[in-house]
């Protein structure tokens, strides 16, 4: 069998952070994190739901994914399977998604180069696109912390964008932030 290990970067750490240009991107430990389906699950629900833009409280907390589903936060210790009393799915998702936070001054404007995102334009919902990869994108403690959650198979592909896209800052604080500014300024 031939040998193409050397095709491909080797995965990298995601356990140390990364601070440029004032924005910080900091892996973060959850103690447990559970999805719950169920057709009533928002009604039901014995947490503070959070949707976008909302700023989360401590924990637990139960991030809003869709009508029928959310993902509990640092909760309780729940059985995994269907709950006929409450009519409800319980999913141990702790290995599922890897969690980061972006926080800074600037940490808005570094997600804004990967989705189209308005903090005016409320959703019950925190799933978004972000770089292309389906994420769960919220605010947490100050209005300039956010806190991604990804699917730990697609962790790697988000550090590599949101690292690209941090130092891509400083371009723009010099003024050529995108090709047609620069050429703007040699006619």
């Amino acid at each position: 069998m031939r040998n193409d290990s050397n095709k491909w970067d080797a995965p990298a750490a995601l356990t140390v952070g990364h601070t440029e240009n004032g924005v910080a991107l900091t892996p973060i430990e959850l103690t447990r994190q559970t999805l719950i389906s169920g057709p009533r699950v928002l009604s039901q629900a014995d947490w503070s739901i959070v949707g976008w833009p909302g700023i989360a409280p401590t924990p637990p907390y139960a991030l809003s994914l869709r009508r029928d589903r959310v993902l509990l936060v640092d909760g309780p210790d729940m059985a995994d399977g269907w709950q006929e009393d409450t009519q409800r799915a319980i999913s141990d998702a702790s290995d599922a998604y890897s969690v980061f936070d972006v926080s800074g001054d600037r940490a808005f404007e570094v997600l804004q180069r990967g989705a189209e995102l308005r903090l005016d334009a409320e959703s019950k919902s925190v799933a978004r696109l972000l770089f292309g990869i389906g994420v769960l994108l919220y605010r947490v403690n100050t209005e300039d912390q956010f806190r991604i959650h990804v699917a730990s198979s697609h962790a790697e592909a988000l550090v590599k964008s949101l690292k690209l896209a941090i130092s891509a800052l400083r371009s723009a604080g010099q003024g050529n932030s995108r090709p047609e500014d620069a050429l703007s300024k040699t006619s």
